[in-house]
């Protein structure tokens, strides 16, 4: 006889092949986001729009708006309506023609409705204003800095993003080498054509390279998550950044002359904008404190109405309650009266109030004139310094460059004899270093051209993506 279980279980297993097989391939798509790749100017425009400097910096924008609004409504007349109802209960004594106990109870009604005008305010509003619109154009300058201050700070972490993932191809390349000569020795000193402490020697070179790689590709790791974080980007698996053409040309007619440099800072750069605005806003708010000592004057108008009903009233004991009453909505409809007044007052003595805060506006005026001069003399001073280390950066570029091209005939020359058997190991390993080195001073040296050429249009505030 034929086991039916036999039958069944070839037939039960490619069932569950192809349900795994379906389960495998589709987990696969769902467990493999594309990876993004991100330029430099994806990152900046990341940075600008999710950096808490920047949310905080619009919303202090927005603050500033408002106080310019409130400022503003104070030439404005106001509007107040008002309601109330009151109820009596109780004795009274009237003695207005002879003495009377009058037991009563009783409802008022009343509504109004008042405006002021502010006609004269000692100039308060008007200085008000004009250091709200101040310090609503110091707000928006203060935000401008700081996006310029983020835009230079992901250009460097970017660019360092760049060089380590360059340091880390030339050192690859370099344990590619030495992998290559350790597998040559190896096969020559099988066949006695090498010295054994070659190969021993070149072990322990290649195990030198490889430990390079390793620390290598970690700090480049750790600078891309680095850059993440100041994006807000936890995930960095499913982000990798674009590779870009390093602007290493000097570019002297842009930034050769220090002088045209440091006038440019001293007209761009928004920060000294800002600080001559504080002292403008400062001086402002010594007028504005200074109107303590004037009057003010003010126009006020109101409609009032308001209307009663007894709903009990004795007389010295005798019930005396009306036997008809004005309606409470006819009252308040007829028993209409207005008002309109002219007021005027003058704080003869205000405990010293007004000359504090008179004193302290000009102790805060004076200190804003300190950091106005503190900020010319940074300005000045940055923009020299970043000069500085541009031209440093112009001569390591034409240093590496005669270096670099050196170290390759060097390393060039060296092999060729060492492959020919004129010369040792270490004549051979010592070039290759050597070689290895100038490369990565050549890398750098070209992202230190562009660093600087970034930190120059920083420090004179007309840095652009």
């Amino acid at each position: 006889m034929i086991n039916k279980k036999m039958l069944l279980l070839p037939a039960f297993t490619a069932v569950s092949i192809l349900f795994c097989g379906k389960t495998m391939a589709a987990s696969g798509i769902m467990a493999a986001p594309p990876v993004k790749i991100l330029s430099l100017k994806d990152c900046i425009d990341m940075a600008l729009q999710l950096s808490t400097t920047v949310l905080k910096g619009n919303n202090d924008v927005a603050i500033t708006g408002a106080q310019v609004l409130a400022a503003y409504g104070q030439y404005l007349p106001n509007l107040a309506a008002g309601g109330g109802y009151n109820y009596d209960r109780g004795n009274n004594f009237y003695s207005s023609t002879s003495p009377i106990l009058a037991n009563m109870g009783r409802s008022q009604y009343n509504y109004q409705l008042s405006s002021s005008l502010n006609i004269f305010t000692g100039y308060y509003n008007y200085s008000n204003w004009k250091a709200a619109k101040l310090n609503q154009q110091m707000a928006g300058l203060t935000l401008q800095r700081a996006k310029q201050e983020i835009e230079l700070d992901i250009t460097q972490s970017y660019l360092q993003v760049l060089l380590d993932r360059k340091i880390v191809d030339l050192d690859s390349n370099n344990l590619v080498t030495s992998l290559k000569r350790e597998d040559q020795l190896t096969a020559l000193t099988d066949v006695g054509r090498r010295a054994r402490t070659d190969l021993y020697q070149q072990q322990a070179q290649t195990s030198s390279d490889k430990l390079l790689l390793i620390n290598a590709k970690s700090r480049m790791q750790n600078d891309k998550i680095a850059l993440f974080q100041k994006l807000r980007i936890d995930s960095s698996e499913n982000y990798d950044l674009e590779d870009m053409t390093i602007d290493d040309n000097p570019d002297a007619t842009r930034y050769g002359n220090q002088d045209a440099l440091v006038q440019e800072g001293l007209q761009e750069r928004v920060d000294l904008h800002t600080a001559m605005l504080n002292v403008q806003y400062s001086d402002w708010n010594i007028k504005k404190f200074r109107s303590g000592y004037l009057p003010t004057v003010s126009l006020g108008a109101g409609f009032y109405n308001n209307g009663g009903w007894f709903n009990t009233l004795d007389l010295d004991g005798v019930g005396s309650k009306p036997a008809s009453q004005t309606s409470i909505f006819t009252q308040l409809y007829k028993n209409t009266y207005g008002l309109v007044g002219v007021n005027a007052t003058w704080n003869i003595f205000d405990r010293y109030f007004t000359k504090s805060n008179v004193a302290t506006a000009k102790i805060l005026a004076d200190n804003a004139r300190i950091d106005l001069q503190d900020t010319h003399i940074s300005i000045v001073t940055s923009i020299k310094m970043a000069h500085n280390d541009y031209v440093n950066a112009v001569q390591q570029m034409e240093t590496v460059g005669k270096g670099l091209t050196a170290a390759k005939e060097a390393y060039d020359a060296v092999n060729g004899r060492y492959q020919e058997g004129a010369t040792d190991f270490i004549t051979e390993s010592n070039s290759q270093q050597v070689l290895l080195q100038a490369q990565q001073n050549k890398i750098q040296a070209s992202i230190n051209m562009m660093l600087q050429k970034k930190a120059i249009d920083f420090f004179t505030g007309s840095i652009t993506q």
